[in-house]
């Protein structure tokens, strides 16, 4: 009697602990909306996958390699699927910004990555317009720890000469600044569109 016990009181425990982690696909907008604490925010049909890889794009002398990997991220409040990555830029032969390194960190948080992004966008949607009926895009952010400025980042899935690329669009944020502040910095690398062919790492 004693171990009948045992086993419902666990299986009751069981049972009440999921019902206070919610499972919810990273589309549901309406319930991330709500920021469901304990809540899991999941890539049910692995629309993050695809975006995984290392993608260069090269213009004479001038780079920019971004490396992105899906990632299960808990920020404290709930746990939720992302595309993480970290960068390289390159100028006329120059490195300005390097943060591949810290992509042998663990971070909890994925929001602690240079690049962080799991909100998923679709054709006529702000970023999107360009996009294709059934075509999903991501929406997401990018640091510049250096600087220290933030941009907003649109990541496209296309195909260039057969091969498999990223189309994203960088918009760094203006800074509010005070007339007798000093201009800040400007972030190490052009804001604007570029476009990146996949490499396969050896």
């Amino acid at each position: 009697m004693k171990n009948i016990f045992k086993i419902l009181s666990i299986f009751l425990i069981t049972i009440s602990c999921k019902a206070q982690s919610p499972v919810f696909d990273i589309m549901d907008l309406q319930h991330r909306v709500q920021r469901i604490r304990g809540a899991y925010h999941k890539d049910m049909n692995d629309l993050l996958n695809p975006f995984e890889g290392t993608y260069v794009y090269t213009n004479g002398n001038t780079s920019l390699k971004i490396v992105l990997q899906k990632k299960k991220s808990f920020n404290t409040k709930y746990y939720e699927d992302m595309i993480i990555g970290e960068y390289q830029y390159i100028e006329n032969g120059i490195e300005k910004i390097n943060t591949l390194n810290k992509l042998s960190i663990n971070f909890t948080d994925a929001w602690n990555y240079s690049v962080g992004a799991n909100l998923i966008i679709t054709a006529g949607q702000v970023g999107c317009d360009e996009c294709l009926p059934n075509e999903k895009a991501l929406s997401g952010g990018l640091v510049d720890e250096l600087t220290h400025n933030n941009a907003d980042l649109i990541i496209r899935r296309i195909t260039v000469n057969g091969i498999q690329a990223i189309k994203i669009l960088v918009v760094w944020r203006m800074k509010y600044k005070k007339e007798t502040d000093p201009m800040p910095p400007r972030a190490s690398f052009p804001g604007g569109e570029y476009i990146l062919t996949k490499r396969l790492e050896r």
